[in-house]
């Protein structure tokens, strides 16, 4: 594939950051990509994990609309606890390549950071500390919202502290 200097892709900073936190959370035995989709919008940011014969499992909300939503996040959530992926693959849509720049809204105290840099790491989160799954008596929303709030809260306080050598 052909790019123009036009087409946004995911910068050098981005990966580095990804492969660094990687490997502190446990994850430097995986291969961590971060792709580009230059036409998606909507979802900044979508996790896959790639098995060792390219089969893909896609995180998938509780709450998608997805007709087969329910089955692509039981697999995902397969993969990840028999480990049976190798690569972790975060695709950032164009749009957000410019507009993750933006300072943190999310964390409100510790030292400031530009907003990709908590998204990218609650994703690796999401596969090196899964949040557990919440009770049976919330709605997939609430669910959905619960453990966002849990990965956020996470990420927060990762990056509250001080910068390990």
């Amino acid at each position: 594939m052909i790019r123009d200097y036009e087409t946004p892709t995911v910068p050098t900073e981005w990966q580095t950051y990804a492969r660094s936190w990687a490997d502190r959370l446990g994850l430097g035995d995986r291969q961590i990509v971060l792709s580009c989709s230059p036409d998606r919008y909507g979802i900044a940011v979508v996790l896959r994990l790639l098995g060792p014969d390219g089969q893909e499992y896609v995180f998938t909300r509780r709450s998608s609309e997805a007709d087969d939503a329910a089955e692509r996040r039981q697999a995902f959530l397969t993969a990840l606890r028999e480990g049976s992926y190798q690569t972790v693959e975060i695709d950032v849509a164009g749009y957000y390549v410019s507009e993750g720049t933006v300072p943190c809204s999310i964390c409100t105290a510790g030292p400031s950071h530009a907003e990709w840099q908590h998204v990218i790491l609650r994703e690796l989160l999401r596969v090196a500390d899964p949040p557990p799954e919440p009770a049976d008596a919330l709605t997939p929303e609430e669910a959905d919202d619960a453990e966002l709030a849990a990965l956020d809260r996470q990420v927060a306080h990762l990056l509250s502290q001080p910068a390990q050598a």
